[in-house]
């Protein structure tokens, strides 16, 4: 049998490195505030106060946030 390794969960200062990385700038206090009006994916896991995503889900909502600013700048021009 092999054994299933353990899914990875990351917080907000993750998400603001991961974002940073795609040329994203968001502070830490930004996304608590995001995450505060439901504009973050739901956390699969709670740990405490502390939230966790999967790096599937920060992935996406990262790639939804630049296709929004692409069609924002396209609107722009």
């Amino acid at each position: 049998m092999v054994a299933k390794k353990p899914e990875q969960y990351y917080g907000l200062k993750e998400i603001s490195d991961f974002a940073k990385e795609e040329g994203i700038e968001y502070s830490t206090r930004e996304l608590s505030v995001y995450k505060s009006r439901n504009k973050l994916p739901d956390p699969v896991v709670m740990i405490g106060k502390k939230a966790g995503w999967t790096k599937k889900q920060i992935d996406d909502w990262i790639a939804q946030i630049k296709l929004k600013e692409k069609h924002k700048n396209k609107s722009q021009k």
